[in-house]
């Protein structure tokens, strides 16, 4: 009873300071844009023209979308998330941690990227949970032989499909170390042991490859879709250069693996420290740990990596786990790796190329942020103003004006049958039309270049932005 009240006092002691800091930005007009985009779709889902599933576009990880539809508040929906997944991550390791556990808590509510993907990008943050859980329960297995621990393991290990598609390329990986961890076992027993592990990612995979077949007719929709989860994060232009390179690939990884040192220390550290110790053959459990340079080569090597600093987070909980599971003693080394990381973890991102995490820890130290919602609550009242029954516009750029807005019903969107026709000719259908001028890939605007210009024909502009220009009859 009094660990359930104490994992209760951290739950709330977490929602509390990641919705507090969360509501905060958002009066300064700053929200990560992704969870206006999640939040816009599962709008269309419950209350699209007509409200259906197939809304959701089939083009990314499902779990990313699913709590938008139970959480109405679209800003608390990260924090709340994000707090029951630290929370059980924390209990996870209050059995296994030797030292004062409580340092973990610490340590983790004071690194501003992981408060960054608590507030904003639960999804990567559950990911990168669900994805060190599978592999310290498949070590586990390994050292008692439990198979419950297998089971475990592979629908953990699944479950990451659902949250980001790149786990795939963790699949070899994965029956390599079933095969080296049976050595001198029959071949009926490690064959056993690879369809236990791997039947729940295989299900999953297949699952999805289906529904996308059955809801867009392309089972592969979801990778050669323009709007594909592959496409929707900013990429490195470094990296088209070296697609499909082993080598190049390889060289890119220890650069970012250098760049990322001062952060990632601790993750070195535990790794030489697990040579100490044997409870089971070390080269399996050397590449499980390696999991996550192995997932950042596979990224890079198809050309879907973006060098962001959030990602040393999936470095930092490795070491935190190993380092619990493997009983590794907190040395004066250790102690100092991961004060060093913290304080990395303030001041590295005050420089990368991802400006959310940027504008995130920039707020923090300097109290300065980025509006980015301005304007799209702007043309949100635009339209409600002018009366605009139904709206022209490409959600691809446009989602904040739909959320803003409120009623999806209100817009011709990219997902409904009719769009394309209303397209060709907007005069006999759309009261109003929004044209996005930076988004190359807005059908409105390429449909009518002198838009982006504040000229359309048969309509009078009556907002002009900085991104967006608001036209009506």
């Amino acid at each position: 009873m009094r660990v359930f009240l104490v994992l209760y006092a951290i739950f709330l002691t977490l929602f509390a300071l990641t919705s507090f800091i969360s509501n905060t930005l958002y009066q300064h007009g700053y929200i990560h844009l992704n969870i206006l985009f999640y939040a816009e779709k599962a709008l269309l889902a419950k209350a699209g023209e007509p409200p259906r599933l197939e809304n959701l576009g089939f083009v990314y990880p499902p779990f990313a979308f699913l709590p938008f539809l139970i959480i109405e508040d679209y800003k608390m929906v990260s924090p709340l998330a994000s707090s029951f997944l630290l929370t059980f991550f924390f209990s996870f390791l209050l059995k296994r941690f030797q030292g004062p556990a409580y340092f973990i808590l610490l340590f983790l509510l004071l690194n501003p990227l992981v408060l960054f993907l608590a507030v904003y990008r639960f999804e990567v943050l559950a990911f990168y949970i669900l994805l060190t859980l599978s592999t310290v329960t498949l070590i586990i297995h390994l050292e008692t032989g439990y198979s419950l621990y297998l089971f475990i393991s592979g629908f953990i290990f699944g479950l990451c499909f659902f949250l980001d598609f790149r786990s795939v390329f963790l699949i070899p990986v994965v029956a390599l170390v079933i095969y080296l961890g049976t050595k001198g076992k029959h071949i009926n027993y490690r064959l056993a042991l690879l369809i236990v592990k791997l039947s729940p990612v295989v299900f999953f995979v297949f699952a999805w490859l289906y529904l996308s077949w059955i809801f867009t007719e392309d089972p592969f929709n979801f990778i050669k879709s323009p709007y594909s989860f592959f496409k929707s994060e900013p990429l490195d232009p470094s990296l088209f250069l070296i697609k499909g390179s082993f080598w190049q690939s390889l060289e890119y990884v220890i650069f970012r693996l250098l760049a990322y040192l001062p952060i990632i220390l601790p993750y070195f550290i535990v790794l030489f420290n697990m040579r100490r110790y044997r409870p089971l053959y070390l080269m399996p459990v050397y590449l499980l740990y390696i999991s996550p340079m192995l997932l950042l080569f596979f990224s890079v090597y198809f050309s879907t990596f973006f060098p962001t600093y959030y990602y040393t987070i999936l470095f930092v909980l490795f070491a935190l786990s190993f380092q619990a599971s493997f009983g590794i003693r907190a040395g004066k080394l250790l102690v100092f790796s991961f004060l060093l990381s913290l304080a990395s973890s303030w001041l590295m991102p005050l420089y990368s190329k991802e400006e959310n995490e940027k504008s995130f820890v920039k707020f923090f130290l300097k109290g300065e942020t980025i509006n980015v919602i301005d304007e799209y609550q702007r043309v949100a009242e635009v339209l409600k103003s002018q009366g605009c029954r139904k709206t022209l516009i490409d959600d691809a750029g446009g989602f904040p004006v739909v959320v803003f807005f409120g009623n999806p019903k209100a817009f011709y969107l990219p997902y409904m049958y009719e769009y394309f026709t209303v397209l060709s000719y907007p005069k006999a259908f759309a009261d109003c039309v929004v044209t996005d001028k930076e988004n190359a890939l807005d059908t409105v605007s390429s449909r009518f270049p002198k838009a982006r210009m504040g000229i359309l024909e048969g309509y009078s502009l009556i907002y002009e932005g900085k991104r967006l220009n608001v036209f009506s009859k």
